[in-house]
């Protein structure tokens, strides 16, 4: 699970987030290139925050490798539930 608290500098404000565990793969950049952007030490981040790029952005999520891309909104309902 991304943790939160070690977002990448660069995330665009919004619920959305790449953690600094990224292993710089492009899977999220290729699945989603709206959404996600490369910085200059090729870690991705979440450069745009657009709802109707939801599935996309879900994809990203689901098949990032070592689960660096992150929703606070599902770790908040996580707390809620838990």
């Amino acid at each position: 699970m991304a943790d939160p608290n070690s977002r990448h500098p660069r995330n665009a404000a919004g619920p959305w987030f790449v953690d600094t565990r990224c292993v710089s793969c492009d899977t999220c950049t290729d699945i989603s290139p709206e959404v996600f952007g490369r910085a200059a030490d090729r870690k991705a981040f979440v450069q745009d925050y657009r709802a109707s790029e939801a599935a996309m952005f879900r994809a990203a999520l689901e098949s990032c490798p070592v689960e660096a891309v992150g929703d606070e909104d599902d770790l908040a309902s996580l707390v809620t539930r838990g």
